[in-house]
């Protein structure tokens, strides 16, 4: 009995501890207005403290029981960031300057993150002088830019966005042992292929943190988009209302076009011609499309569909961008595709407009 009170004791005593562990957050400079008082999660957008406002500094303190990313904001809802904090227990002093704000003093990981920040910065600076100089082509030629300056301005645009993603990949490598990385695979988005992160992961001392859930989940989807991959299935509710599989299409000897799209979405509609077309010259020859929407609306997903003249399957489980293919396929805007062998395994992911004709007539023009 009191080897047992004391453990008791001992688990409450260290789970105050935890509670009471706490990180204070300074913000100092030029505050404008309004002011920088909210603070919350980067991830999941929910608050973790509201800024106290006096002599010239907003003072946050935050409960800290496990490490998180954090944004300091003008706004509640994260329109209006300024800064990203990662909290860790130490105390954190951030300077605001013209409207730029940075960590001034903080942990190694703080310190850190700021270097980066600089550093991913520094790469993209050439950006707004790109920007700049297709404004004014803009203007020149009233919208008409000719296609040579054109492939100029893409040129430029892919080229600087090949060094930004080279600064991130190469901050993330020198990084293995603190949180930095996991702002730049968060944010990252598809900037980084499938082998980069997985192999990053193996040895990374927090790849089992919890804010790392999402990558791992978008690591899987995008496996299953990858050539050869086996066809996972996705269960909704056909515009009749009746259960559906995606795998009551895809594997059945046919070549099927799966069609990530949605009623409200206007670059979708926009390629819709292109999947008609398609669909139109190939149906007879062993070729389906089928279409996965992300509507929440029945009745607009309907209109959609009539209005557009599809004539093809749909399924949705009407979830929006909830919707359980979007983690399955990993699939992060749309229109997307994913185009299917008669095995049900991948061929090719991502075919839109010309790349459609033409993947479709190396398959199916025998």
């Amino acid at each position: 009995m009191k080897r047992n009170f004391i453990m008791t004791m001992l688990a409450a005593i260290c789970l105050v501890a935890c509670a009471e562990t706490k990180t204070e957050i300074k913000v100092t400079g030029d505050l404008g207005d309004p002011k920088p008082t909210f603070l919350t999660n980067m991830f999941n957008r929910q608050s973790l403290a509201e800024g106290q406002v006096g002599d010239g500094v907003v003072t946050f303190t935050v409960d800290t029981v496990e490490p998180v990313i954090a944004i300091i904001g003008r706004s509640a809802d994260g329109r209006q960031p300024l800064c990203a904090v990662i909290i860790d227990g130490k105390p954190i002093e951030v300077t605001i300057k013209d409207g730029n704000a940075e960590v001034t003093k903080g942990s190694e990981s703080n310190m850190r993150l700021t270097e980066a920040m600089e550093r991913v910065n520094m790469a993209g600076s050439p950006m707004e002088d790109l920007m700049n100089e297709y404004g004014e082509a803009h203007r020149k030629y009233n919208g008409q830019v000719p296609d040579s300056l054109m492939q100029g301005f893409n040129k430029r645009y892919e080229d600087i966005a090949a060094d930004i993603t080279a600064t991130q990949k190469q901050i993330i490598q020198e990084n293995k042992d603190n949180l930095v990385p996991i702002y730049f695979l968060r944010t990252g988005g598809d900037s980084f292929d499938v082998e980069f992160v997985e192999a990053f992961l193996k040895d990374y001392k927090y790849k089992d943190s919890k804010m790392l859930e999402p990558v791992v989940a978008s690591i899987s989807g995008e496996k299953n988009k990858l050539p050869g991959a086996p066809v996972v299935d996705f269960v909704g509710k056909d515009l009749n209302g009746k259960e559906c599989h995606l795998t009551d299409y895809v594997g059945k000897g046919k070549y099927v076009l799966v069609d990530f799209w949605a009623s409200w979405c206007g670059p979708c509609r926009a390629e819709m011609p292109n999947v008609k077309a398609n669909y139109e010259k190939y149906k007879d020859k062993g070729f389906e499309v089928v279409g996965i929407s992300f509507d929440n609306d029945k009745a607009a997903w309907e209109k959609g569909v009539k209005d557009l003249g599809i004539t093809w399957p749909q399924i949705s489980d009407l979830k929006g961008w909830e919707c359980a293919a979007s983690d399955l396929y990993n699939i992060k805007g749309i229109p997307a595709t994913v185009f299917f062998g008669p095995d049900g395994k991948v061929i090719k992911a991502n075919l839109r407009g010309e790349e459609l004709g033409k993947t479709l007539a190396e398959y199916l023009d025998k």
